[in-house]
Parts: C-alpha cells; sequence; structure tokens
C-alpha cells in the first residue's frame, strides 16, 4: 500500500516523473549529481532534465526543498573548482531563487556546467520542441556534456 510519504526515493520520482499537462511524456533525465557525503551530512542532488534543472535541497532528515529552473530561464551558468571539489551556480533569468550546490567533485562540475549551458542554447534555438529535443540531434545531445578530465 502506497501512503503519502513513503520515502525520500518514492517522493523524489513523483517530483521528477510528473506528467506534463498538455499530454507529451515528461523530459528525459540526462544526469543525476550528489554532494560528497562526508564533507555533507544530507546531500544535496541536482537533477538534470532536458528541459529544466531540479535542486534537490534536503535541509535534515524528512525536510527538503525543490527548486526548478525551466531550460529558457537559465541566464548564466558559473562553475569552478579547487583540487577536489566544486560549486555550479546556476542563475535565473525571471528572477526567481537560483540554484547554487556546493562540494561536488571537481569533474562533476565541469560536466554540470558544459550540460547546462547546452541545455540553454538549444532551447533558446528551438532545437527542444514538445519535451525533447528535434529528430537527428537526438542521439547528439548527450555527448555535449562529456568533458574529459586529465
Amino acid at each position: 500500500m502506497k501512503y503519502l510519504a513513503q520515502s525520500e526515493i518514492w517522493q523524489l520520482d513523483q517530483v521528477t516523473g510528473v506528467q506534463a499537462l498538455n499530454g507529451q511524456p515528461p523530459s528525459r533525465v540526462l544526469a543525476r549529481f550528489k554532494q560528497i557525503f562526508p564533507l555533507t551530512l544530507f546531500r544535496d542532488e541536482l537533477i538534470i532534465e532536458e528541459l529544466r534543472m531540479v535542486w534537490v535541497r534536503r535541509d535534515g532528515p524528512w525536510a527538503e526543498e525543490v527548486i526548478s529552473i525551466m531550460a529558457t530561464d537559465i541566464a548564466c551558468v558559473d562553475a569552478s573548482s579547487g583540487p577536489f571539489f566544486g560549486h555550479v551556480h546556476i542563475k535565473s533569468l525571471t528572477g526567481g531563487l537560483d540554484i547554487f550546490v556546493d562540494k561536488l567533485q571537481r569533474g562533476h562540475v565541469y560536466q554540470i556546467r558544459a550540460l547546462v549551458e547546452t541545455i540553454a542554447l538549444a532551447s533558446r534555438a528551438g532545437k527542444i520542441i514538445n519535451g525533447s529535443l528535434q529528430a537527428g540531434g537526438h542521439s547528439h545531445f548527450p555527448s555535449q556534456g562529456h568533458i574529459e578530465m586529465n
């Protein structure tokens, strides 16, 4: 039997798997990134989808906040890293809440930046239609965010 607040995983699936109102399938998840565990007890999660960025900020046990920015509303992406860890700041055009995730792995920071910039540029250029990329660019899209770290 499913209760309203069964577990964090079930709640996260409910948030990220919502069916669109216009009957189109939801945008697919391209990547998920979490903070490093020993540095943060309750790890935040950044979910990158084709049409939006979702930040699940956990403040404690059974306490979380979900912030979402649509791909067309992304103003810019700031990423910086040190020798081991880094942070990502995704700013919104609408003046709403920004996404700021710190204590990420160094390699993940630049993957996030590349993916978010690619999604923002594709959405502004009209490459994303009805929740997915146009035919021909669908297989090329996830490889845009791939960066080799030495």
